[in-house]
């Protein structure tokens, strides 16, 4: 619980966008008002629920007067985001999935590590949390601990090897969302498009191997209910970090990442366009889809791009869903 709130300048603005997460909302939200650290803000975003969620969302804002309520039409997860960044007062921002749970010292240990360093980013490990067996997994290098300049832990989050493009382990200084403009864009995956931009405005990002953040693993998540549009914004993820970098001038660093990273989006690319062609019952397209994918990686990671004044680029050879009329039919 918190006492003696300065709500004029809180240390920490926590930002949860919440949709239709009535099964998982309570324990969501009891982790928050556990915090151990005092003087925190928590702007709630109900994204249109159509549930039972606003019902906990308005008990809990009525027993904690730093839990702030924002209901608006649903607009997707980065306009739910971007809402709480706009009314935000924190010196420093972390974000939380409305389906997750963060452990008591959440954020005491992220806003202490960058008061202690001086940093600017602070990362931490998570663990995976099982719902139906009740059970969280460690998840080992997920964060190697450490201090770093900009330009070594970016060189990592490209990789996604050691600390990852997620928006929900980290705390931000709120100066670096405002003197550069930087939000989140409309799309999946837009934490990939957004957090190198963030990592490369730092001057020093702080990895802690400590897990004080849990990740449900549900059925109905984004990586479980791929469809084309996901796809694309996957691939497309790719090309607006290559864009940013260009247009930043500075692609030539972190080139050799971004093409081992291509490589890796592939092999995914290819495992979720097998998944909807499977799920579709109809195996018509798929090479062709395949062979697009491949190209239009090649190109977000080749020599042959061309910057776009335009922040997301759009993909040069569209992936397309597999044709209604059932050719090949899987069983």
């Amino acid at each position: 619980m918190y006492g003696n709130l300065n709500s004029k300048n809180p240390k920490v603005s926590l930002i949860i966008p919440v949709y239709n997460v009535e099964d998982y909302l309570e324990k969501a939200l009891l982790s928050v008002e556990n915090q151990t650290m005092e003087n925190i803000e928590v702007i709630i975003v109900n994204d249109g629920s159509t549930d039972g969620s606003s019902k906990i969302i308005d008990k809990f804002c009525e027993r904690n007067t730093n839990f702030i309520v924002i209901d608006q039409k649903n607009k997707g997860l980065s306009a739910a985001r971007n809402v709480g960044l706009n009314v935000s007062k924190g010196k420093y921002i972390a974000f939380m999935d409305s389906d997750d749970y963060i452990e008591p010292n959440f954020i005491e240990c992220l806003y202490s590590a960058a008061v202690k360093n001086d940093a600017d980013i602070v990362c931490c490990n998570f663990n995976y949390y099982f719902p139906e067996k009740n059970m969280k997994v460690y998840m080992p290098l997920t964060s190697i601990p450490g201090t770093f300049s900009n330009t070594k832990a970016l060189k990592k989050l490209i990789l996604d090897f050691g600390v990852h493009y997620f928006a929900w382990n980290k705390l931000c200084k709120r100066s670096i969302f405002f003197e550069h403009n930087i939000r989140f864009y409309d799309m999946y995956f837009e934490d990939i498009a957004t957090s190198p931009r963030l990592f490369y405005h730092a001057d020093k990002i702080v990895l802690l191997g400590k897990a004080l953040y849990n990740y449900t693993s549900r059925k109905n998540s984004i990586l479980n209910t791929m469809n084309i549009c996901k796809i694309r914004d996957f691939v497309r993820s790719l090309g607006v970090m290559r864009n940013f970098f260009e247009n930043q001038g500075d692609y030539e660093k972190y080139k050799n990442r971004v093409w081992i990273y291509s490589q890796r989006v592939k092999l995914v690319t290819y495992y979720f366009i097998l998944q909807m062609h499977t799920s579709a019952g109809n195996m018509e397209g798929f090479i062709d889809n395949i062979a697009a994918a491949t190209k239009s990686i090649d190109y977000f990671a080749g020599d042959k791009f061309i910057p776009s004044a335009v922040d997301i680029p759009e993909i040069p050879y569209p992936i397309c869903e597999p044709p209604q009329n059932i050719k090949y039919k899987l069983k």
